[in-house]
């Protein structure tokens, strides 16, 4: 089974460091990257961010963001929503 080639988007660096344990080569990078880590699970091969009041989230690369924001907005009859709703929106239905 040939292993997928993952484009870098930018929950690339948390699920190498979460999966691989491998961290950026620049410091300051590898320091923020380990202190912002811990608000991140893998489950299922898949990347969640943990909150205090929410369940989990799951994150999106940029192509599932995009069909996410465009179904939610179909929803509301086409009608176009400010950028705070529509954020209020995704995290509703359990996305980040």
């Amino acid at each position: 089974m040939a292993e997928e080639k993952e484009e870098p988007y930018w929950m690339t660096p948390y699920r190498n460091f979460l999966i691989r344990w491998v961290s950026p080569l620049n410091e300051n990078e590898a320091r923020h990257l380990k202190r912002k880590v811990n608000y991140y699970v893998i489950l299922d091969g898949e990347l969640f961010k943990k909150g205090s009041t929410t369940p989990l989230l799951k994150c999106l690369n940029n192509q599932q963001a995009d069909y996410v924001m465009r179904k939610l907005q179909e929803r509301i009859c086409g009608l176009h929503t400010g950028g705070r709703s529509l954020e209020t929106k995704v995290v509703r239905a359990d996305y980040y």
